[in-house]
């Protein structure tokens, strides 16, 4: 009985050892780990943040090589982020697209899932709904492309006074339109996002034809107007990405104006890239990750260290019984 008693305690502790490795365990937790640029962004908008003008842009393809704004970031976003969340990079930004066009994409809930995802949201929009007056004007006051200069024998001054007058109006009125887009596209983004929204303003590329002072000073006032709304409605809604400030005075050098188009250069696109990376950084975003949490015991684990403590209580208690009524028997029989 004794043997017997003794080999299950054996077979017992064998099990122990061969079911050891189950005996604990380590689950995995949620860590939120901060990151000072965002592991998933979304860039919408017309044809700046688009990449038209620059080299690589073709209004067929999808415009990820070309070196446009939203493109450096990526870049520099995947290297900075490759051992850490990782990067991505959407780009839903349409050509020629004004602040209508963009107001009813958003409503459509083609980007739904895209804003979902998204940490960091940038927005360029409502320059279509302006620049176009403004090349308008430039046309009827004479202006010849192919010699980027103006015909001024050909001026008629009350018809340019009158076309100032006329223009200002409509222009007046797409800025009115544009204010009232922009409030429904950012309160349309900031019901389908958890991310925050940045909104850039526009710089003025019509500065660099300081020779006609009416286009410029005509201009100025409209973009101020513009840029001003865009401030304005900022509060408590997105953040502002000052694009207009870092252009100013050198429309010559970071756009394509001196071609008669107003889209920045690769020298511009890394200006707005730089705008926008600061932007982020001021800001500050987070991604969770999935570590191990300490190990401990499984309930397997318990159940058989407590079944070890009982057999090894049976073992050293049974064979003492066992040997007092042995001892006993001797006795009844002496």
């Amino acid at each position: 009985m004794f043997k017997r008693t003794v080999a299950a305690v054996a077979a017992a502790l064998s099990v122990i050892l061969l079911t050891g490795c189950s005996l604990t365990s380590r689950d995995t937790i949620e860590v939120t780990v901060d990151s000072p640029v965002p592991p998933k962004m979304l860039f919408l908008g017309d044809s700046i943040p688009a990449g038209y003008g620059l080299d690589g842009y073709n209004s067929d393809s999808d415009n990820s090589e070309c070196r446009s704004y939203p493109n450096i970031l990526r870049d520099k976003y995947t290297s900075e982020l490759k051992d850490k969340c990782g990067h991505t990079m959407v780009n839903k930004a349409v050509s020629g697209a004004t602040s209508s066009d963009l107001l009813e994409l958003i409503n459509s809930g083609e980007l739904d899932a895209d804003l979902a995802d998204s940490d960091a949201i940038v927005v360029s929009i409502g320059g279509n709904d302006l620049l176009h007056l403004l090349f308008d004007l430039f046309e009827k006051l004479g202006y010849n492309a192919d010699s980027s200069s103006f015909n001024y024998k050909d001026i008629d001054i009350l018809t340019a006074a009158s076309t100032l007058t006329t223009l200002g109006d409509e222009a007046d009125e797409a800025l009115d339109g544009f204010e009232k887009n922009l409030a429904l596209i950012t309160d349309a983004l900031d019901e389908r996002t958890d991310g925050t929204i940045y909104v850039q303003t526009l710089y003025d590329p019509l500065e660099y034809y300081t020779q006609f002072s009416a286009v410029t000073d005509f201009s100025s006032d409209k973009m101020e107007r513009f840029n001003q709304i865009v401030t304005d409605q900022s509060e408590g809604n997105y953040k502002v990405v000052d694009v207009a400030h870092i252009f100013k005075g050198q429309a010559g050098d970071v756009t394509n104006i001196k071609s008669f188009d107003i889209h920045p250069n690769f020298i511009g696109h890394q200006l707005i890239a730089d705008a926008v990376d600061q932007s982020f950084r001021e800001t500050g975003f987070t991604y969770t990750t999935e570590e191990y949490g300490k190990e401990h015991l499984t309930g397997q684990g318990y159940a058989v260290i407590i079944s070890g403590i009982i057999l090894g209580f049976a073992a050293l208690t049974v064979p003492a019984f066992l040997v007092g009524k042995a001892v006993s028997r001797k006795k009844d029989n002496k």
